[in-house]
């Protein structure tokens, strides 16, 4: 009797073993994952890029990789995603933008052999501290230089009225007209055109949200003299191009997935390079993070697109003349606002005029 009491009992322990087994999930483990902000991959310009360099680096190197989406848009989902992410066994995590800011901070310091590559953003804490730990590295890609390229090139290519459009609370928005205006001067300069020769109309904008009326005011301004329009790159771009082939102007596309008829120009942002590069580094047991790595078109990530068709007046060895200026000691952009204060860039031959 004894005897069958104690079968039963070890069948009982086995059969527990076996029924707790079975409620749990078998994950497969990864070595390389990218968290995006909500958005899908395939939706957004920067993640498509970054996925690209991530997914090459991971085939290359025999590396198992993934795309992880958090479920909503707050810093407990991204937190959660990383976390999952970790668990999983990841090795590198990816991620982009300010909103993973707070995110990347806790996660940096609660997961110490996980490496962190923060695209376009620093780790910030809730109370506003920034701080970038040995495990992790921003990377960021001087978008000034990528204004520069398509001011100088809209001006070379024969066009006298710009109009730009950026986000006034966002860093990226003047840094981009920055460097737009700063182009389009030394373009002019360089044709050797008179003093306010270009007009450069521009306008910040509170949010990247624009309601349908919006797209009348883009395709009255190009009825009023308007010729050609460049922006941030913010989600308000899809307004401009359809703006720009109802009114038949000019758009200079800024990335982006989409395609637009009469985009003459277009800037590329090529985070896919700038990723790889970074995971190549990354991957090294001697890698030391903690620091702001800032690429632009010395590195061939950020390069310009045009049709020739369009703009027969903007040649390659014009542009490869171009490029070759931003290996110069003595060239630079300036930080700062030179549409808001165009006196202190010593602008002449463009003049900037704001519009609402």
């Amino acid at each position: 009797m004894r005897k069958s009491w104690k079968w039963a009992l070890c069948l009982g322990v086995v059969s527990l073993l076996l029924l707790g087994g079975c409620g749990k999930e078998k994950t497969e483990p990864v070595d390389l994952v990218l968290v995006t902000d909500g958005s899908e991959v395939a939706s957004d310009a920067v993640y498509q890029s970054a996925w690209n360099g991530l997914a090459q680096y991971g085939d290359e190197s025999g590396l198992k990789y993934e795309a992880s989406v958090p479920a909503g848009r707050t810093t407990e989902d991204y937190e959660n995603t990383i976390k999952e992410a970790a668990q999983k066994g990841a090795s590198v995590i990816v991620c982009a933008g300010t909103s993973m800011s707070r995110a990347v901070y806790d996660a940096q310091r609660d997961w110490k052999d996980v490496r962190f590559l923060l695209l376009e953003a620093e780790p910030v804490s809730e109370s506003g501290r920034s701080r970038l730990r040995g495990n992790t590295e921003s990377l960021e890609i001087d978008v000034s230089e990528a204004g520069y390229l398509a001011g100088y090139a809209a001006v070379q290519a024969g066009y006298t009225h710009l109009g730009y459009i950026g986000q006034k609370n966002e860093e990226n928005g003047t840094k981009y007209g920055t460097g737009y205006a700063l182009g389009a001067e030394a373009a002019a300069a360089d044709l050797g055109l008179g003093e306010n020769s270009i007009t450069l109309d521009y306008t910040y904008r509170k949010s990247s949200s624009v309601s349908p009326s919006y797209l009348e005011k883009i395709k009255s301004w190009y009825g009023e003299g308007g010729q050609i329009l460049f922006s941030d790159g913010a989600s308000y771009q899809n307004v401009l191009g359809a703006a720009a082939s109802a009114a038949g102007g000019a758009l200079i596309a800024n990335g982006g997935v989409e395609e637009y008829a009469n985009a003459v120009l277009k800037v590329r942002l090529d985070y896919g390079t700038a990723v790889y590069n970074a995971l190549k580094e990354m991957k090294q047991k001697d890698f030391e993070g903690g620091k702001i790595v800032t690429r632009g078109v010395t590195d061939q990530e950020i390069s310009l697109e045009w049709n020739q068709d369009a703009v027969p007046y903007f040649t390659e060895d014009q542009y490869r003349a171009l490029c070759a200026k931003f290996s110069a000691e003595d060239f630079s952009i300036p930080d700062g606002d030179a549409l808001s204060s165009p006196d202190q860039y010593k602008l002449s031959c463009v003049s900037v005029q704001k519009v609402k």
